[in-house]
């Protein structure tokens, strides 16, 4: 928002430079982005009287002219300006001015006549950015006078940046209203009373006063809206960036910025019967004053008459009630419209106006009628014309409630760390328009002011104290704690550790987002309890996600729409089976897709496979000391026969399979093989043990074993690896062949064992009895029998 400081003093003047005004807002919380004079610095420019506009002798498009500039003579200037004529007010650059272009002004010879300054455009004077001519200024300024002090160019313009929760601060009054808190200034509110003089009305009604509480029309008629605005007022509005119109529009754009009240005019002659404020009719239609036709929704609020939607309600106006230059008879609107029926709705239709930022964050509803009082003044000022008497629809209920807020001495101490003193709190209690309804000694109910609706809770009357007082002087403080350190198992492995693991593996992490689409969530799980947002950024981020296949699904399509088909991913970040924390789990899921290695000419093309997912996740849970079982099952986002749960020391923790090809279809996706662990069973680890390498000579067996289909190489292995044989380093599947020699409904299994002794060199004997052992075993409890 820009705010011209001349204007701004006009309502309350502190003893400082706009400068330092500038920096004391910014630490209040109101962030001053610039401050920008309104004309760059020039002097010994004043107005003068052209007296007398002659032919130049030599020349055919210049002439001569005696101007008065309040001296004992007048000057003699050569002027080419098209508009130049006798009895004109002009802006004269006399004899030693320098002027922002660097242009120095001196008496000179022009085609033999001599030349004692120069008339002025706005443009040569930096005030405007080209020029129709030399500027012609109004028959009453005064000659001889400096033309910064007649146009106000020693005006600075400051722009701020306004944070959304302080909407009270788009205005003049609330800007102002701001430097009396800082500066410990009166702020006299003005009093503005148009008579009625015109026996006349318009007939309104509210159908939705939760929308709409309060809403009042005045009725101006004999008006001239072909006047022009003044150049006070139209000074004002250009230098807050606002576009000049007619007088009317421009009177309800000046009260808008001045009080923070949106208005607005409609022509009476073009309103058909009463004026009733109501929700709009699904599809009906209006045609804006930006002369966009929109289609209306039914929750959109608007004004109407007995026969058309005229405006939507606080964001813009219709084209076909809006007032011409041809306007006599007018209607003049000021309404508290409820945020939460303006929030948004400028977006909907694609629009942004002054109104809907203002109404969207909520308006005085206490200054309707002095808005609307100003308002009338101006018309009846500019325009001339006649008015009538205020028409009123208030549902007080509806009104926001100004509820009381209790607030101590202690609670301000214990949050900003230090005590303030009673009488500066209630000063600015004070300042702030907060009205103390009750106190004690060391306590206070405030009731907020109605144009504070970011005042609620006891915490926004403490920040209002702690801005007021300064950030910057709040004194430093060191903290004082007991710590309760708790003890950390030297076991646990830490997150970080196990993304380590993965990306030495070639994966890389990704962040996405808790919400993923509803879409998404019937994919990986549909039978899983769906916890649905409110109020969702979009409709592909309605739903908190049950696992974080989702957000890895949705980094491998986006990849692979743009070429980029090899893919290792993984992410750690909490998943939700409800609202409660205990329903909530930490986890880390990885997916994988294309080759597995990047294509050169030494290697032939291989895609990554189930096993290339699963020697991933066996090397995070080495990192623990852990070894976990891999049980065929069923997972609705994966494939019938590529998938396995993951179960570590007899509980499920996770897993592991090939993305289902209905789901692959679907996404568009290539071959995909995805993993999701418990993080928090991951993290329980074996303490690391030092044990020494053995001097001694591995010795290794390998053995063939002949058993049913159904049986799992794995099933052999623990068994094995549950004889606890002393010797024993490993064991390791190295081949699966069934066909033929082989009987049907059997396989064959070949193992590798490992033996080694770090006291001695394992004999041969030795070792055969260990094989021994585990053939017996194989047979007994497998039935297998031993391949030769």
């Amino acid at each position: 928002m820009k705010i011209s400081t001349t204007w701004l003093r006009e309502w309350v003047s502190p003893k400082a430079s706009d400068a330092a005004l500038g920096e004391t807002l910014t630490m209040a919380g109101l962030e001053v982005e610039s401050i920008n004079p309104v004309a760059p610095a020039f002097e010994k420019v004043i107005i003068g009287l052209v007296l007398t506009c002659e032919k130049h002798p030599d020349a055919d498009k210049l002439k001569v002219c005696k101007v008065s500039v309040g001296a004992a003579k007048p000057l003699q200037i050569v002027c080419g300006a098209e508009n130049i004529r006798a009895n004109l007010k002009v802006i004269v650059a006399t004899v030693g001015a320098k002027l922002p272009s660097g242009l120095s002004i001196k008496k000179a010879k022009i085609r033999g006549l001599e030349s004692c300054g120069m008339i002025c455009s706005m443009a040569e004077i930096g005030i405007a950015d080209g020029s129709g001519g030399i500027a012609e200024l109004a028959a009453d300024a005064p000659v001889g006078d400096d033309i910064r002090q007649y146009l106000d160019l020693d005006d600075n313009i400051i722009e701020l940046d306004i944070t959304p929760n302080r909407g009270d601060c788009f205005s003049v009054l609330g800007v102002a209203r701001e430097v009396c808190a800082n500066y410990n200034l009166p702020l006299k509110m003005p009093k503005y009373q148009a008579e009625k003089t015109l026996e006349a009305a318009a007939k309104i009604s509210v159908s939705a006063p939760d929308a709409c509480p309060k809403y009042l029309t005045r009725l101006i008629k004999g008006i001239d809206n072909s006047a022009q605005t003044p150049s006070w007022m139209a000074a004002k509005l250009t230098r807050c960036g606002q576009q000049l119109h007619s007088p009317v529009v421009d009177i309800t754009n000046f009260v808008l910025l001045e009080l923070g009240t949106p208005l607005h005019a409609f022509d009476w002659a073009k309103i058909s019967g009463g004026i009733d404020v109501r929700m709009a009719e699904k599809n009906e239609k209006i045609k804006l004053l930006n002369e966009q036709t929109v289609s209306l929704k039914s929750d959109t609020l608007v004004i109407a008459d007995e026969a058309n939607v005229l405006a939507i309600a606080g964001v813009m106006g219709g084209l076909a009630s809006s007032t011409q230059a041809n306007s006599t008879d007018i209607l003049l609107e000021s309404a508290f419209f409820a945020p939460d029926f303006i929030k948004g709705k400028a977006r909907e239709y694609a629009l942004h106006t002054e109104s809907s930022l203002r109404f969207e964050r909520g308006v005085d509803f206490n200054i309707t009628e002095l808005a609307i009082n100003r308002a009338t003044e101006l018309v009846l000022e500019i325009c001339g014309g006649e008015a009538g008497e205020i028409s009123k629809c208030i549902d007080t209920k509806a009104l926001p409630a100004l509820n009381p807020i209790s607030i101590s001495k202690n609670t301000i101490e214990k949050v900003l760390g230090f005590a303030l003193e009673t009488n500066w709190i209630e000063e600015k209690f004070s300042a702030l328009d907060f009205e103390i309804s009750t106190k004690d000694a060391n306590s206070w109910t405030i009731l907020p002011p109605s144009f504070r609706f970011d005042i609620r809770i006891t915490a926004d009357i403490i920040e209002e104290l702690a801005r007021l007082y300064g950030y910057d002087k709040l004194p430093v403080q060191k903290l004082e704690f007991t710590a309760n350190i708790q003890p950390v198992s030297e076991a646990k492995i830490s997150s970080y550790d196990l993304a380590k693991v993965l990306v030495n593996r070639g994966y890389q992490e990704v962040i996405t987002y808790s919400f993923i689409s509803e879409k998404y969530q019937n994919l990986i799980n549909p039978e899983a309890k769906k916890i649905t947002l409110k109020n969702p950024i979009s409709a592909e981020l309605s739903t908190m996600r049950s696992s974080l296949w989702g957000g890895l699904l949705q980094s491998v399509e986006a990849n692979q729409r743009r070429g980029h088909t090899n893919a290792r991913f993984f992410e750690l970040g909490l998943c939700f089976e409800g609202v409660k924390a205990s329903q909530q789990a930490q986890k880390i899921a990885g997916i994988i897709s294309g080759n597995r290695f990047a294509d050169e000419w030494s290697e032939d093309f291989r895609e990554l496979d189930f096993y290339d997912a699963k020697a991933d996740v066996e090397v995070l849970l080495l990192s623990g000391g852990k070894t976990a079982e891999f049980t065929a099952a069923e997972h609705p986002a994966l494939q019938k026969g590529q998938t396995a749960k993951i179960t570590l020391d007899g509980k499920s923790v996770g897993w592991i399979g090939a993305l289902s090809p209905a789901v692959q279809k679907q996404l568009s996706l290539s071959k995909c093989y995805l993993f999701e662990l418990d993080l928090a069973s991951l993290q329980l680890g074996n303490i690391s043990k030092y044990q020494p390498f053995s001097a001694y000579q591995k010795t290794t067996r390998d053995i063939a074993l002949v058993v049913d289909e159904e049986i799992l190489a794995n099933d052999l292995i623990n068994s094995i690896k549950g004889l606890g044989q002393k010797y024993l380093l490993d064991v390791n599947l190295f081949d699966v062949y069934s066909g033929e020699n082989i009987a049907a409904g059997k396989k064959s299994l070949a193992l590798n064992l490992s033996y080694q002794s770090a006291a001695e060199t394992l004999s041969d004997e030795q070792v055969s009895a260990e094989v021994s052992a585990i053939l017996e075993l194989m047979a007994s409890e497998y039935a297998a029998v031993q391949r030769v």
